[in-house]
């Protein structure tokens, strides 16, 4: 069963030596924790769904005008809409969007922030499907899990690290 976790530390920020506390939502799965925006993370997601699910030779990823002006943030929100409408094709279509409407036009949320929680979940519903096993993900791929991932980005002083079972608040 994968839950979805809140990660609780105390860092130190670039400028200031002062500690702060910090939360991020990640997935686990029996003790293996992952950062769901982790690139290294989803894309070895893309390859178990090539390597075990897709069997064309071409894939056509349709976008509009907005969401190609934000390709470059997005780019694993649409793989993982093309993965999710491939898999769930009862259900609704591309259901990670991370660009809302507003009176001053479209605005880039970006990958699973909490305004999009339920990205989250379908990431998961996702995992579940094609059977994603964390600990043989990360020795097939030497993929860094949570909170080691973070040392690759410089993120070293992690202090008083605790996960706690997320629950939705209304």
């Amino acid at each position: 069963m994968i839950t979805i976790q809140e990660a609780h530390w105390k860092s130190k920020f670039l400028f200031n030596d002062k500690l702060s506390n910090i939360m991020t939502l990640v997935i686990e799965q029996d003790g293996f924790y992952f950062d769901p925006s982790d690139s290294d993370f989803l894309g070895t997601l893309f390859k178990e769904y090539v390597r075990n699910f897709f069997n064309e030779d071409f894939a056509t990823l349709k976008l509009s005008k907005k969401e190609l002006f934000y390709y470059g943030e997005n780019a694993n929100l649409y793989l993982l809409n093309y993965i999710y409408n491939y898999l769930f094709k009862d259900k609704e279509q591309n259901p990670f969007n991370s660009i809302i409407e507003s009176d001053e036009g479209a605005i880039n949320l970006g990958i699973f922030n909490l305004p999009f929680a339920n990205q989250l979940k379908n990431l998961i519903e996702i995992l579940e499907k094609m059977e994603i096993n964390f600990k043989k993900l990360s020795e097939d791929y030497m993929l860094l899990g949570f909170p080691n991932s973070m040392e690759c980005y410089k993120e070293k002083d992690v202090i008083d690290l605790y996960y706690k079972l997320w629950e939705e608040r209304e």
